[in-house]
């Protein structure tokens, strides 16, 4: 199976690039037996809307990506093997840095040019899930300036494009999770004054790349505690990446970060996770987490679109 074969099998959210504005929706099913027709008319009203909105304005670029955290997929889907990375988010801690792993069953990403339309998909979708789902958060990240983030770096500069996302992203081995790929999602918000208040040169220092022109700092001038050192992971000195789809939330009183990584295997988001909170030998750590923190932490496996149409 080539490239283009491997694409075709995933949701297409998963592969193109992040849009103006996103919703990112969380659930958690609701107690007791849900009843397979429930669910089936539940995942098909998934379907339903995307296509219904999405026909409004082609131009937009509306996609509507559904993620399945591991106990949903037990009871979503008795008959169909889990995939095998597919785990809860361990909390980790370690000094002031936290890491939670909170409740998040089934994960939404509508992304579009359109405000509006995200919205209108967001409301359906929150009704046809209503039967077996509790909406429990709903956060809007938009475009802000040159895709920078809310501490005003340029945010996901080192994403892969065209082959090398797909080779990055999307499940390849033989089974059913061919053509899915794994996700975890982050909320983090940040401790603003404490960051406007360092001198841009440490700024940098804490991200590794030059604030207004972005520019990685060279290797031999890059501090060990550097977020663009501490969150990349290097296998036999190979980088293997993964696809951020980040997009910044907020307003005037407070704002954040929603991480949306994507990765074939889950084992990536992992080990970044883990050298960004917990120190090395040397006490590096990413110093980022002293002005930013977390607070929700959930896995999710994304399944092939073919999953999806089977209920629609």
């Amino acid at each position: 199976m080539g490239p283009s074969e491997l694409a075709d099998l995933a949701q297409p959210g998963v592969l193109t690039d992040p849009t103006p504005f996103a919703d990112f929706l969380t659930f958690v099913l609701k107690d007791g037996d849900l009843g397979s027709e429930a669910v089936g008319d539940a995942l098909q009203m998934v379907s339903n809307a995307r296509k219904s909105i999405a026909q409004k304005d082609s131009t937009a670029d509306m996609t509507v990506t559904v993620g399945f955290g591991p106990a949903s997929w037990r009871r979503l889907f008795p008959d169909r093997a889990a995939p095998p990375e597919l785990v809860a988010f361990p909390e980790r801690r370690e000094a002031d840095r936290h890491f939670p792993s909170t409740p998040g069953d089934l994960f939404i990403m509508v992304k579009s040019k359109r405000m509006d339309l995200n919205f209108q998909a967001s409301k359906y979708l929150t009704t046809g899930l209503a039967p077996i789902a509790d909406l429990i958060e709903d956060v809007q990240g938009f475009v802000y300036l040159d895709d920078r983030d809310m501490i005003d770096f340029v945010d996901g500069t080192e994403n892969p494009g065209g082959t090398a996302r797909l080779n990055a992203v999307i499940v390849d081995v033989d089974g059913p999770e061919r053509g899915g790929s794994y996700l975890t999602v982050q909320k983090y918000m940040h401790r603003s004054a404490e960051w406007d208040s360092l001198a841009t040169s440490d700024q940098e220092d804490v991200i590794g790349r030059t604030k207004f022109d972005d520019i990685e700092i060279a290797d031999d001038k890059k501090q060990p505690f550097a977020h663009n050192v501490r969150s990349k992971v290097k296998v036999d000195g190979t980088e293997i990446k993964m696809y951020r789809q980040n997009r910044p939330f907020g307003n005037a009183h407070e704002r954040g970060t929603m991480f949306v990584g994507f990765a074939k295997s889950a084992s990536t988001i992992d080990t970044s996770l883990q050298q960004m909170i917990f120190a090395d030998a040397d006490g590096a750590y990413d110093h980022i987490l002293d002005f930013t923190f977390a607070v929700t932490g959930a896995n999710y496996f994304v399944p092939p679109q073919s999953l999806l149409d089977s209920f629609a």
